[in-house]
């Protein structure tokens, strides 16, 4: 003959196999069991006895206390207590987490893979970083509560979020101050930095006076004061494997610039202007760079128009 744990009135249903742990207590939200109420009855249908057995102690008058440690034996189901003689089995043989009356959690990573911890981690991956975020948020939770698989995954999906983050503060930070083009013209609008090799036919610019080696310039709308002008680009040929050396490109790039000089109005030349080339350093050679941007530079940056003729040739 066993015992079952018989709830007050007022109190939540008892799960199946319901067993305390020790110094388990009652929600105190709970109302107080009537006076004289058994907690512990026996699970035999056909017996009228109950077990006024001894629980653990409770913070509330009127509720009994539950064993504070397992109990071994049988007992005599008597109306005033029982003792190790009689025919009762024990009725705690283990103990385990219930709730409210601590229902047993899964163990973790047992389960089926969280379908948030996966779909954090597809997200994350194509740059969807606050849905990913989210994803991975609910996927935690419920990996917690549910002991699903997937938890990396859902780290991955937040990591994800965090680095995708970081790209886009670099990148508003890299673009401010970067010069801006025309959407339908092409033509620079706003002042600021560019790469020398993103400068196109026509693109006014400061050129940096002295420089031997330039990445980056400041490239200006042509109607404001500049000191240069771009106008011809072409590539070089050469193989990807041996650089031809800088005497070599520098001869080739002063040959194609000085045949592609008749896209500059000659009429607005002065004696103060010079042609200067932007040409591949070794570096840039090897990893397939071959632009030649040839340009009309002045000894000061007083120019504020362009220099080049109507139809410029691309060359």
């Amino acid at each position: 003959m066993g015992l079952r744990f018989n709830p007050p009135p007022g109190w939540p249903p008892v799960p199946e196999g319901f067993t305390p742990q020790p110094g388990w207590q009652p929600d105190p939200s709970w109302p107080p069991p009537p006076p004289g109420w058994q907690l512990w009855v026996s699970d035999d249908p056909t017996s009228s006895d109950t077990m006024p057995i001894q629980a653990v102690p409770a913070d509330r008058p009127g509720v009994p206390p539950l064993p504070s440690q397992e109990i071994g034996g049988t007992y005599d189901v008597t109306s005033n207590g029982g003792s190790p003689n009689g025919t009762a089995e024990a009725p705690f043989a283990a103990y385990a987490p219930y709730s409210p009356f601590g229902v047993q959690a899964k163990p973790p990573g047992r389960g089926r893979i969280s379908a948030w911890a996966i779909a954090s981690f597809v997200v994350g991956l194509v740059g969807a970083f606050l849905l990913s975020a989210i994803f991975a948020f609910i996927a935690l939770s419920r990996i917690k509560r549910l002991g699903q698989r997937g938890r990396g995954l859902a780290v991955a999906g937040l990591v994800l979020s965090g680095l995708w983050i970081v790209l886009i503060v670099l990148a508003l930070i890299g673009n401010t101050g970067a010069a801006t083009r025309s959407s339908s013209t092409g033509i620079i609008t706003h002042s600021g930095r560019m790469n020398v090799f993103s400068l196109k036919i026509g693109d006014c610019f400061d050129n940096p006076a002295g420089a031997k080696s330039v990445h980056t310039v400041t490239a200006i709308p042509c109607d404001q004061a500049h000191n240069a002008q771009i106008y011809a680009k072409f590539k070089l040929r050469g193989s990807d494997l041996h650089y031809p050396g800088a005497a070599s490109v520098a001869r080739m790039a002063r040959s194609g610039c000085n045949a592609r000089i008749g896209s500059v109005n000659k009429s607005m030349i002065t004696s103060a202007m010079t042609i200067r080339i932007f040409l591949p350093e070794e570096v840039a050679w090897i990893t397939g760079q071959r632009t030649v941007s040839c340009m009309i530079v002045n000894s000061r940056a007083d120019v504020s128009s362009s220099l080049l003729n109507s139809s410029p040739a691309a060359g």
